[in-house]
């Protein structure tokens, strides 16, 4: 699909009919093993004005498409279809590996066999992608696998300037810039390759280029981080080695892999989580589903009332899971219920997220806008964990989103953030008090009780005062546990009738427990 659409079975071209049966099958193997919709298959074959027969036609170009590629490759579900591929059975699958191979070559600091899979991935594109496929589904489609292409040269021309090899890199890197007259990071790397073999002066001319260009045709400045570029190119034409030697420059292309510690912020989580097993079944299947179609971030949104065991059941979740995340975990405490009011602003967020990713603290730009860029940025590559616990408001959240395939993120908060499914798809998991089972065995499991059955009734009772709120009910038994007293010692009167609505909390439990 990196060029024309084509169909090669055993190294033979086959044939698989028009421009719109080519979209039919383009549109199914840009989501593979994916049901796609009826509906969502004519719209991109036939765009807004399909035909009356567009119904028929498309189980006609199915049926054809079947009887090339076989009957079981494109199965009937539901609504829609799917199609059934292997990995590495599209070009476009074969790109992403290479890249996703090139990457951890460069992490290492094999920089010759990164070129190398680099070379080798843009070396799949064999034209514009998607070419011969129906106007609406290039127009949907060609944008993204573009972006990727960019991308590519972007780490290629990166990992060249790295090797020694800016002079060479110079060339390739003016047609680019030539080609894509506005594009930021282009111009950047031929700066960072022009002062790389001497000519600052020329780097100095290209940021120029770009600002008048940007000026005239938007009416915008380059970027904050472009900006600094050029201000170390001026300190370093001023004083010699004042820019801390000839790697200076480079840093804001490296923003991306100069990370000394792989980050692992996750808390502690509390031990032996109970009467959660569905939610965390919930959690895998979802997360299962979403690694296998290859898509966006996943985004979990974990609500409930206070001390309902949220953070809980999101740290306990994440440590089990983190294994499938190698660039890292990280936890932000977004205070979204604090007593004082003061919830983290998305701009002091995005720097600690940063910095956790390797960024220096002098070195970020300023504002939400430019920090939440430069973090998309440096994430879109990154299988990564997020943990953002006690959120306030969707406003909150939305700049810490990543957009990189491979990346999860779990939201905790005490309000619904109804927008965060709407508008980011974020799989929303409700959490309930324990059930009367469960809230025994918790109250028993930290107390370190072993009550006769005689006594059960007690520990229920127990539970049922607690509103059977997991942080509640670890409270009430940890002080148990600690300071030895006995039951009735702590909650006078509860081995007799309890008085009160059975949700009412111990008065050694704060009213307001902390988030989670």
């Amino acid at each position: 699909m990196l060029g024309s659409v084509e169909v090669h079975i055993g190294g033979r071209l086959v044939q698989t009919g028009g421009p719109k049966r080519r979209t039919v099958l383009a549109a199914l193997l840009l989501q593979p093993n994916v049901v796609v919709s009826d509906d969502r298959l004519i719209d991109l074959v036939w765009g807004e004005r399909p035909p009356r027969s567009a119904r028929p036609q498309l189980q006609v170009h199915v049926h054809g498409l079947r009887k090339v590629l076989g009957s079981n490759t494109i199965i009937r579900s539901g609504c829609g279809y799917r199609v059934a591929v292997t990995a590495g059975a599209t070009d476009s699958d074969v790109f992403e590996r290479f890249l996703a191979r090139a990457r951890s070559e460069r992490a290492a600091g094999r920089l010759d066999e990164a070129a190398r899979n680099l070379r080798t991935a843009l070396s799949l594109w064999t034209g514009p992608a998607l070419d011969g496929v129906a106007p609406a589904l290039a127009a949907h489609a060609r944008p993204a696998l573009e972006e990727r292409r960019l991308h590519a040269l972007e780490e290629l021309h990166g990992v060249e300037i790295d090797r020694g090899n800016g002079a060479t890199a110079v060339p390739e890197l003016r047609a680019l810039c030539a080609e894509h007259p506005t594009h930021e990071r282009f111009t950047g790397l031929l700066m960072s390759a022009l002062h790389a073999c001497g000519r600052t002066g020329e780097a100095l001319e290209a940021y120029a280029t770009l600002r008048e260009r940007l000026a005239d045709e938007l009416g915008t400045d380059p970027g904050a981080w472009l900006r600094q570029l050029h201000l170390d190119l001026l300190t370093t034409g001023r004083g010699g080695e004042r820019a801390h030697g000839p790697h200076r420059v480079h840093h804001v292309h490296r923003v991306r892999r100069v990370r000394q510690v792989r980050p692992a912020e996750l808390p502690c989580g509390v031990g032996g989580l109970v009467g959660r097993s569905a939610e965390l079944s919930a959690l895998d299947r979802a997360l299962d589903a979403d690694r296998e179609a290859d898509r966006s971030p996943t985004v979990f949104l974990l609500t409930g009332v206070a001390g309902v065991g949220k953070t809980a059941l999101a740290l306990h979740w994440s440590h089990t899971v983190r294994q499938h995340f190698h660039d890292g975990q990280l936890y932000v405490d977004l205070r979204g219920s604090a007593p004082d009011g003061r919830a983290t602003r998305p701009d002091d967020a995005l720097r600690q997220l940063l910095r956790g990713l390797g960024a220096a603290s002098q070195r970020l730009p300023t504002g939400t806008g430019e920090l939440a860029k430069l973090f998309r940025s440096v994430t879109a590559d990154q299988r990564l964990l997020f943990l953002f616990d006690d959120a306030a408001s969707v406003e909150q959240v939305a700049p810490l989103l990543p957009t990189g395939p491979g990346s999860a993120v779990l939201v905790t908060s005490r309000q619904r953030l109804t927008g965060l499914v709407a508008l980011f798809g974020a799989r929303h998991l409700p959490l309930d008090v324990l059930s009367e089972e469960s809230s025994v065995e918790l109250f028993l499991s930290v107390a370190g009780a072993r009550s006769p059955a005689t006594e059960l009734a007690l520990v229920t009772r127990i539970a049922d005062r607690c509103g059977r709120l997991p942080l509640t009910l670890r409270l009430a038994a940890a002080a148990l546990a600690v300071g030895g007293s006995p039951v009735d010692r702590l909650w006078p009167g509860v081995p007799g009738a309890v008085s009160g609505p059975p949700t009412e909390r111990p008065a050694l439990v704060p009213s307001d427990p902390a988030p989670g």
